[in-house]
Order: structure tokens, then C-alpha cells, then sequence
């Protein structure tokens, strides 16, 4: 299992793959290698919910982008994933603070992928969300 794109070439394809950029332009690929991918992006206060916590939805694409990104960078910007199922728990409430999305490649398969994702807020040392992800490459 051998990465053949780098943080930079991933965080402009995730730029590039969706333009209307309404949280990906505020991500970025922090590191990645042949089993784990950092993705953080940049919070604020469209990204709450009533309550003044970070909203669902916000951490799910988190979990969602990183697990992709992390499969995309196996098999290369000229082909691509799906999602086919996730489960996800969240486990505590978020601060306002960036999120960190850490994604660890368990499987590369033909037919599928699975990735375990933590994400963090802030430098807090617990998760807020704990994930697996599935993915059909295609």
C-alpha cells in the first residue's frame, strides 16, 4: 500500500474536486503516508449549531473527506472512491477550535476500502468522533 500523491497535490485536488468550496476550501492535507492521512480545517462560527457546539454535519464531512483523500492518494488523482457505509459516534462536544481528522488505512482492496478516522478539536488530546469508513473504488 504505497501513497502515490502527497499532502499538496491532495489538498488542491480536494480544491480543484469541489469548487463551490463551501467547507473544503478551509481544509488542508497536513501529512500523509502510506497507511495514515492529517487533514485539519479552519472552524468558525458558520460551522455551529444552536448550542454554540460544532455541528454534525461539519464533523461528518470531516470524517468523510479525510477517509476519501486517504484512499484517493492510494490510487491516484485518475480514479475514484465512493462512500458505501460509515458509522460514526460521536463522543463528546467539540470547542471552537480547527478540527483535526486523523485517517488510518486498514484495508486497500479491488472492491473496498476501510479506514478508521479520529477527529480532534483543537490540541485537545481526546476524539470528538470516532468513525469507520467504507469505500468502493471505482
Amino acid at each position: 500500500m504505497v501513497v502515490v500523491m502527497n499532502a499538496e497535490e491532495l489538498t488542491a485536488y480536494l480544491h480543484e474536486g469541489f469548487p463551490q468550496g463551501q467547507l473544503e476550501e478551509r481544509m488542508r492535507v497536513e501529512h500523509v503516508d502510506d497507511a495514515t492521512l492529517r487533514l485539519r480545517m479552519a472552524v468558525d462560527p458558520s460551522n455551529l449549531r444552536p448550542g454554540a457546539t460544532i455541528s454534525g454535519p461539519t464533523l461528518f464531512t470531516m470524517v468523510d473527506a479525510s477517509a476519501w483523500l486517504l484512499t484517493v492518494a492510494h490510487l491516484g488523482a485518475d480514479r475514484d472512491a465512493v462512500t458505501s457505509s460509515v458509522t460514526i459516534n460521536f463522543l463528546r462536544r467539540p470547542g471552537l477550535a480547527d478540527l483535526v481528522a486523523e485517517a488510518r488505512l486498514l484495508k486497500l482492496g479491488r472492491r473496498i476500502t476501510v479506514s478508521d478516522v479520529q477527529v480532534f478539536s483543537g490540541d485537545e488530546p481526546k476524539p470528538v468522533v470516532h468513525a469507520v469508513v467504507n469505500y468502493a473504488p471505482i
